[in-house]
């Protein structure tokens, strides 16, 4: 799994340093202007997003637990259609660190144990046409979307007494909500919030900064 955070992070460097060659080309030739810096635009496009993830207290198979705030790390590899909708597959991953577990009656405090969530998901988003509609603002572009997948989920724990380890396999879905704002000639940061359900006791709610790199081919 660190290799698979190693990656999403490399992949973010790689995306900045490629958005700030573009924004640096454009700047050196004054012939072209925002619009121009892609002289042939796709639709397609990745994200790498991270930020904190928090889980709610969950209780199944009479073990109640509680989680102390975690983060989440996603990427994503997308296609804008016309009207502002997209299709986009993502994997992501959550941890949050356990607080407490309660069964036989009785309360443990953990000094260690964690959740952890793999997720594929395929999701479809809605960018509201604001430009078109004549409400733009800052050119922030806000969005919602919805999406459905399969989640592996592991929860470790231990202290003195005993160790504890369960895993789930679970149909998921989520909804989200964001917003956009252009950086550079073929670039988005974003703020987004993910509601994410994964089997019917797991409830995340993320809050997270994301990088948009839309591809093109430059002059």
């Amino acid at each position: 799994m660190k290799k698979n955070i190693l990656l999403l992070l490399m992949s973010l460097l790689f995306l900045m340093a490629t958005a700030v060659y573009a924004e640096e080309c454009c700047e050196e030739d004054t012939s072209w202007n925002e619009d121009s810096c892609c002289i042939d635009e796709t639709n397609f496009y990745v994200k790498i997003l991270g930020g904190a993830n928090f889980l709610q207290t969950t209780s199944t198979g009479g073990i109640r637990a509680t989680y102390q705030p975690g983060y989440i790390v996603a990427g994503s590899l997308g296609y804008c259609w016309h009207y502002g909708l997209c299709v986009e597959a993502e994997y992501a991953y959550r941890r949050n660190a356990l607080k407490e577990l309660h069964f036989s009656g009785r309360d443990f405090s953990m000094h260690h144990g964690n959740f952890q969530v793999s997720s594929y998901m395929a999701n479809l988003l809605w960018n509201f046409p604001l430009s078109s509609w004549g409400g733009a603002f800052w050119n922030i572009q806000p969005f919602i979307g919805a999406g459905i997948g399969y989640d592996f989920q592991q929860m470790h724990s231990s202290n003195s007494s005993y160790v504890f380890t369960e895993k789930w396999n679970h149909f998921s879905w989520q909804a989200m909500a964001g917003l956009a704002f252009p950086i550079f000639c073929n670039a988005e940061i974003t703020l987004e919030y993910k509601f994410h359900q994964g089997g019917c006791h797991f409830y995340n709610h993320s809050l997270g900064v994301g990088l948009v790199y839309k591809f093109c081919f430059f002059r």
